[in-house]
């Protein structure tokens, strides 16, 4: 079974990877699986940040699976929501306590504010490999290495495709 750690060499995640990640995580148990509106339940109930990125190109990093990963063990324990989200606020799921990501968010809206143009957003290229693959490159990015370093990930993955 995969860990959070095989995991985070592909972060950022869309949405859908963020669940699929999380699932293989938790074993594709049925009593711990989650969907999408599960991620959104648990931002809109502040237990995940926000993804980064607008609302079409929203990502999600290792922390919001080491957060999922916990929470749906907790509730498997037995722990409830508030109690969760107690946990993480002490950063008893292995990442991020609570009141750094409150500050880190802070500080983004207040850099928002001060900017002009408002808050930035990563702008990335989308290179169509097959009709079921596509490769999100930073726009500012030497798109060379950023080649040579899916090359070596896909190779990874194509030897072991449980990731």
């Amino acid at each position: 079974m995969p860990t959070v750690e095989d995991y985070a060499p592909h972060a950022p995640f869309t949405l859908d990877e963020l669940v699929v990640a999380a699932n293989r995580i938790l074993g594709n148990d049925p009593k711990l699986a989650i969907k999408d509106r599960t991620v959104r339940y648990y931002i809109a109930q502040r237990l995940l940040p926000p993804p980064s990125g607008g609302p079409k190109f929203a990502r999600y990093g290792i922390e919001h699976l080491k957060r999922i990963v916990a929470i749906r063990n907790w509730l498997v324990a037995g722990f409830n929501l508030e109690e969760a989200s107690d946990k993480l606020q002490r950063g008893e799921h292995g990442g991020e306590a609570e009141p750094v990501i409150r500050e880190s968010m802070i500080m983004e809206r207040q850099n928002a504010r001060r900017s002009p143009k408002g808050p930035t957003q990563r702008t990335v290229r989308r290179i169509t490999l097959s009709r079921h693959t596509v490769l999100e490159v930073d726009e500012d990015a030497d798109i060379g290495v950023e080649l040579d370093v899916a090359i070596h990930e896909l190779e990874r993955l194509r030897r072991d495709p449980r990731m």
